[in-house]
């Protein structure tokens, strides 16, 4: 899977615009005019390029110097393999890259042209499929940089890093590198509005809107002095989307207008579709759908829907959206189909990208201090700089004028060489980026919202279930229910772990668990199904390990999806579970085998039933249902895990699925006393959802002597007041939802409790969150989702010390 054409051409712009080597003597003047000439025919005309590129070789050949010769032979080849890489033919550019390294072998001395082959190698890696070797070029380009004195260069090292991070959907780390890009160098105007508009993207995808905004502004101010109309109107574009998405539809309108100006007449470029398409979602959120119809219609005008490019993907879902709301199914659903069509190739780019660098972050660790170290020593110079010529001003005011005087000259002349060059600013890797985002997102809290009820649901049966009042008839009833519910959760589950599979956020929890137990456990409903069916199962635990480092809950669900197929896929015979521990040491292995005397699986169809929505034919499909994505999951979980899963089959005779795990052996916990019973606390729960509130009621209720409930953060607060509080409990989204921050509505609700425990519910909270919780004032920390009984014990527990969780319970907790 190649990276995104219009990011790899951004990538190659930024890192067109280094200009020639100022660092080293200027060659002969017939050489420098040819190196001149290639340059400039560049971007327009890549063969004419390599004609005066093969004309200033025949050239260099001639020069004395040994050293000028050998820096004129690496110059060309370096200029070379730029066209071939421009001509999308990176085969040819990676051996004259590689030779032009080899070249300057001998020159000690850190020169520009190394830093400026190792950032084009970099581009080559990327379009070749390897994220982890461009990053390690662009970090050593950049060192080179800092050490031969070129603060722009190092600047572009930055963005170029910033830009690989947010292809593989590592936006936090992105904006940290813009941000260094914007402390290293400010001195050209092209390469500013390049930095704050691609940091303006990131920051946009990061719904940090209002810092955006501030990016954009700051562009626009600088290339409005460049004299550059759709250059302009390219960040307006981006400006407007930004605008939409913070519902500020004024300010998006006025902005549109603009952009609309500069590109009149321009025909149907790229950028006046982009801007065709947010005024049309601008239209649509205004709810005047007959314009936003016009706008899209005008938008897709002349296209074929089925071989649109990455760049037209928000627009893509902006129109579905459209159509789907006026009614007009059929065209909403061939714009859904490109949708998907953009979105498995941008999925699949983000998810190589990012494992790339995720298996080489521990490679690059020192890499990045490093580059710490670097910046702090080029804030040092810096700072020292201005000292020496604050105190110098009063005494050498002439020299100051000639220097600001030549530093003006040199910025214009700058300026406009690159303004000259057609710089890709990476709109559609923004689009890209939020367009997948919002996919996730929309996964994410439409599941959320699903899980909310269904967990209430959940929740409630099992309490009616525990009652030992319940008639037989009643509780088989609420049986059948509780398990459908649980079937349904599954399936949300696996649809949210796929999205997140596909983004490379897909995390694992190792934690000491009992794998016996939990084997135990999670077969028990499928025994009970097996034999319901008339297969024998059986669970074989002879040569199981006990207590183990693993993600119980992701170990659970692997053994869960295998079940599933096992039985599904099964008429008769057996399924059987059964768990090893080989090896010794270090080589010490866990093999799960899922065994059955089902159907059986072709040869040739090994590799696909381990994909996205794939079975072995449409007929498996229309025979046993599924929605197959069970064995995805099972896959990139155990690879998650630091193993692996494969399949032995013989069609018509059955299978075995074999997960292959490192075995890491853990120490059994204490066995502590049940707890005994609360007395004496005062409960306060805030959460404004009723079926939520229904269930924490039956949970709190008989384990403590006052519980009551505030629907809003303010609520709680003046509840608080009253005083005589011991335990508060606080959901997230119901803090979420008060006028205030979040972060700062809880230190509100921590100053009113006084010493009250406080716990926070909050789902899936990364490190940052969970610091930023305890220091406003959270004691404990308790990740959703939560059984009911892990809940019980971490609010109220009832002795001294607690049991350990169970694999389902995930607590993040810490002392009050």
């Amino acid at each position: 899977m190649r990276i995104p054409r219009l990011l790899f051409a951004l990538l190659l712009a930024v890192i067109a615009s280094v200009p020639a080597h100022a660092a080293e003597p200027p060659f002969p003047a017939p050489v420098e005019a040819a190196f001149k000439r290639a340059k400039q025919s560049m971007m327009s005309d890549p063969d004419g390029t390599l004609r005066e590129i093969a004309a200033a070789e025949a050239l260099a050949q001639r020069i004395g110097d040994t050293r000028q010769r050998t820096l004129a032979l690496a110059t060309a080849h370096w200029l070379a393999a730029e066209a071939h890489l421009r001509s999308n033919a990176p085969d040819k550019a990676g051996p004259m890259l590689a030779e032009a390294l080899r070249m300057i072998q001998s020159v000690r001395e850190p020169i520009k042209l190394r830093g400026d082959l190792l950032m084009s190698q970099g581009a080559y890696f990327m379009q070749s499929d390897k994220a982890a070797q461009a990053l390690k070029n662009f970090q050593d380009a950049f060192e080179v940089f800092n050490k031969a004195g070129e603060p722009r260069s190092q600047a572009i090292a930055l963005q170029n890093i910033a830009l690989l991070y947010s292809a593989a959907n590592d936006n936090d780390s992105a904006e940290k590198y813009f941000k260094r890009a914007a402390g290293a160098y400010s001195g050209d105007p092209a390469l500013s509005v390049s930095l704050h508009n691609n940091r303006g993207n990131v920051l946009m995808v990061l719904e940090r809107y209002s810092e955006a905004e501030a990016e954009y502004n700051a562009g626009l101010a600088l290339v409005r002095s460049m004299d550059n109309p759709l250059l302009e109107a390219r960040v307006l574009g981006n400006l407007a989307r930004n605008q939409v998405e913070a519902r500020k539809f004024t300010a998006a309108q006025a902005t549109l207008s603009r952009g609309f100006a500069l590109t009149k007449g321009v025909g149907a470029s790229a950028m006046r579709r982009h801007l065709l398409a947010t005024a049309a979602r601008l239209a649509a959120d205004q709810g005047d759908l007959a314009r936003a119809r016009r706008l899209i219609d005008e938008c897709f005008a002349g296209l074929d829907l089925k071989d649109t490019g990455v760049e037209l993907r928000t627009a893509h879902l902006y129109a579905y959206r459209i159509y789907r709301e006026i009614g007009d199914l059929r065209t909403a659903l061939t714009h859904m189909e490109a949708l998907r069509r953009l979105n498995d190739e941008a999925a699949k780019v983000a998810t190589t990208t990012s494992a790339a660098l995720s298996a080489a972050k521990f490679d690059f660790q020192g890499k990045e201090l490093e580059i710490e170290k670097l910046n702090s020593e080029q804030l040092r110079k810096t700072a020292q700089f201005q000292r020496t010529l604050f105190l110098s001003i009063g005494l050498a005011t002439l020299i100051v004028i000639a220097a600001l005087a030549w530093g003006l000259l040199t910025m214009r002349r700058s300026r406009n060489k690159v303004a000259a060059a057609n710089i890709e600013l990476g709109e559609s890797n923004a689009a890209l980026e939020k367009a997948l985002k919002a996919k996730t997102e929309f996964l994410a809290t439409t599941s959320h919202e699903i899980r909310t009820p269904l967990n209430g649901i959940l929740g409630m049966t099992q309490v009616m279930l525990s009652d030992p009042k319940l008639d037989p008839q009643t509780r088989d009833r609420i049986g059948i229910a509780h398990s459908a519910g649980v079937t349904m959760r599954a399936l949300v589950d696996d649809i949210l772990d796929v999205a997140k599979i596909e983004t490379g956020n897909l995390t694992v929890e190792t934690t000491p668990m009992d794998l016996r137990a939990m084997l135990q456990d999670v077969t028990r409903m499928w025994q009970e199904q097996a034999v319901a069916k008339g297969l024998a199962f059986r669970l074989e635990l002879t040569h199981a390990p006990c207590w183990i480092m693993s993600d119980a809950g992701r170990l659970r669900q692997i053994v869960f999806n295998l079940l599933s197929n096992a039985i599904k896929f099964t008429e008769k015979g057996a399924v059987t579970v059964r768990a090893i521990d080989e090896g010794e040491g270090a080589a010490r292995r866990l093999k799960l085998v899922i065994a059955d005397t089902g159907i059986g699986i072709p040869a040739d169809k090994f590799d696909d039933i381990f994909e996205s929505f794939r079975q072995v034919d449409t007929s498996t499909t229309r025979k046993f249902g599924g929605t197959g994505l069970g064995l995805t999951i099972c896959r990139n979980l155990a690879q998650a895990l630091g193993g692996d899963i494969h399949v032995e089959s013989n069609e018509g005779q059955g299978s075995r699925f074999i997960v292959d795990l490192p075995l890491v052996p853990a120490e059994a916990p204490a066995a502590v006393e049940g707890p005994g019973a609360a007395t004496g606390n005062s409960m306060l729960i805030l959460d404004r959802n009723p079926i939520a509130r229904s269930m924490l009621k039956t949970l709190f209720e008989p384990r403590v002597a006052t519980l009551r409930f505030a629907a809003s953060p303010e609520e709680a607060r003046i509840m608080l007041g009253d005083g005589g509080v011991t335990h508060l409990l606080i959901d997230e989204a119901t803090a979420k939802a008060g006028e205030d921050e979040v972060m700062a509505t809880i230190q509100m609700l921590a100053a009113a409790a006084g010493d009250a425990a406080i716990t926070v519910l909050w789902l899936k909270p990364e490190d940052e969150t969970k610091s930023q919780l305890f220091a406003a004032g959270a004691g404990q920390i308790v990740e959703k989702p939560v059984a009911g009984a892990a809940l019980i014990e971490a609010v109220t527990p009832r002795a001294e010390e607690k049991s350990p969780p169970s694999d389902t319970d995930r607590l993040a907790t810490r002392a009050a």
